[in-house]
């Protein structure tokens, strides 16, 4: 039968599929592993299981952490789901770790057309039921606006409502198959994308003063600057990739090394000239800005970011983007998207519908990290979510997810820990804790470079953050990290960092740097 999961164990490897780019697809710079553009820590996924059971149906839920891309034999992510959880009251969301041949992007909304499209006997379909989405095939059109469907894998005939349908689509090579069928709305915004983007390098350098970007450009972007820099290549014009300033070569040129973008050897970071027409300091963060149609974007994808056009707004954790250069339609999460932005003149300059430009101040070349949103003050009331430092020997600068349950006296507490068990191993752990044990969550701050040596940083391990200091920069955005404590050198993706932060008289304060030995 189509039973409801509740708690699964994790599932057995199955052999990672190699999916190859679509033709015609936005080039890649260069040839090295990467994991598929919709697997980024935050990005909502469908996940499919190959417990007994429940092959066929498929969950919502969103990527916790994703492969190191150093290791050639990891293919595991954590996910966490959307609506199964580890208890009955459906307070704690259920995460387990699976294969990456078990995700995918959220399958597209039905259009108009398809919502007004007949459902007819022999249709294959999605079903929800259980909390998932079932393949099935529709045996029986009812006089009562319901349908029969057949699900071959527990051999059940269930009614369901149209609602509760959707037409089955598989994702075969990067795209789903079928593909969607366009409404007509999404035509005419179509042709409004064509307008909204169709500025070119040839428009944004009539209004740039040659003279003062060159000067801007030398003054700037010193040896050891973290800039992006774009290609007039084929099938790469309007593409930014990250990288830092190796020198200044000459009045007007500068030698780069790329983050992401690797020589032929695939090991050795890519470097290359580039004239000060085409190098910028990144661009500021948005700050929760809700993308809304026709908006101008960038969208980062195979290892840059990409110009193109919202064409359907926010539905089930992705925006739909249209992409005029390869003519392609693909659907990103939040965290791969920014607004679009030009560097005119030392002024970032932000295109508005009608032709309009908005002008915003001018932005520093220094290391961008720039928190998305401040504490005003410390709160701590019952429930709000802390970390907390455990007291014990051997957890010294480590920082623990919990929630405040409690308070004992002027300065005790009673927390629940997310992610540490009792000793039953099943209820979660409660400690009482000194008040100045606990900290608010810290603030989420975004690293448009990338981490380098003596930086100090917290490292996701054992299910709490500890404080270490990078010692080493590997290739494929890995790093050796060195704990004082202990004097444990362990290996970590950027993916398992965040910058150290620390909490002092109700304020962040960050240290980039630890001292040098």
């Amino acid at each position: 039968m189509l039973r409801p999961r509740r708690s699964l164990g994790v599932s057995s490897p199955a052999k990672q599929r190699k999916k190859a780019a679509p033709k015609n697809s936005m080039a890649t710079r260069a040839n090295r592993k990467r994991l598929p553009s919709y697997l980024k820590p935050g990005s909502a996924v469908e996940i499919s299981s190959d417990e007994i059971g429940f092959r066929g149906s498929w969950y919502m839920g969103k990527v916790i952490t994703i492969p190191s891309s150093s290791d050639k034999d990891s293919v595991k992510c954590q996910v966490e789901y959307t609506t199964l959880f580890f208890d009955k009251e459906g307070t704690k969301p259920l995460k387990e770790v699976v294969d990456m041949s078990q995700l995918r992007p959220p399958a597209p909304p039905m259009s108009e057309i398809e919502k007004k499209k007949k459902i007819v006997v022999g249709e294959e379909v999605d079903a929800f039921y259980n909390d998932g989405w079932w393949e099935g095939d529709v045996t029986e059109v009812l006089d009562d606006g319901k349908f029969s469907v057949f699900f071959r894998s527990s051999k059940e005939q269930i009614r369901f409502r149209k609602d509760e349908l959707r037409f089955h689509r598989e994702w075969v090579d990067g795209a789903w198959k079928p593909p969607l069928e366009e409404t007509e709305e999404e035509e005419d915004e179509s042709e409004e994308d064509k307008l909204d983007d169709s500025e070119d390098e040839e428009d944004i350098l009539a209004r740039v003063d040659l003279e003062t970007t060159r000067a801007i450009a030398k003054q700037m972007f010193s040896s050891g600057t973290v800039v992006e820099v774009s290609s007039d290549e084929e099938g790469f014009q309007g593409c930014w990739f990250a990288a830092k300033v190796v020198e200044p070569v000459g009045e007007d040129k500068f030698l780069v090394e790329y983050r992401d973008l690797r020589e032929k050897d695939g090991i050795e970071p890519l470097k290359e000239e580039t004239d000060f027409l085409h190098i910028r300091p990144p661009p500021p963060r948005d700050e929760d800005i809700d993308f809304a149609v026709g908006d101008k974007i960038n969208a980062f994808y195979n290892d840059g970011w990409w110009v193109g056009v919202v064409i359907d707004g926010m539905k089930h954790g992705t925006v739909g983007i249209y992409f005029r250069q390869s003519q392609e339609k693909m659907r990103f999460g939040r965290q791969g998207l920014r607004l679009h932005k030009d560097w005119v003149d030392g002024t970032w300059q932000l295109p508005l519908k009608g032709g309009k430009i908005k002008r915003e101040k001018t932005v520093s070349c220094n290391r961008n990290v720039r928190p998305k949103k401040a504490t005003e003050k410390q709160a701590f009331s019952i429930g709000t979510p802390v970390e907390v430092s455990p007291e014990e020997e051997g957890f010294e600068d480590s920082w623990f997810l919990a929630k405040l349950i409690e308070y004992r006296g002027k300065d005790k507490c009673l927390v629940e820990y997310d992610n540490l068990k009792a000793e039953d191993g099943k209820e979660p752990l409660r400690e009482e804790v000194n008040v100045s044990r606990i900290r608010p969550l810290p603030l989420e701050s975004v690293m448009v470079s990338p981490f380098e040596r003596h930086d100090k940083v917290n490292a996701l391990y054992n299910d709490g953050w500890w404080v270490g200091v990078i010692r080493k920069v590997l290739a494929k955005s890995s790093y050796l990290v060195l704990f004082k404590n202990t004097q444990e050198l362990l290996k970590f993706h950027h993916s398992q960092l965040r910058l150290h932060q620390e909490w002092i008289d109700g304020k962040w304060i960050t240290s980039f740097k630890s001292q040098k030995v």
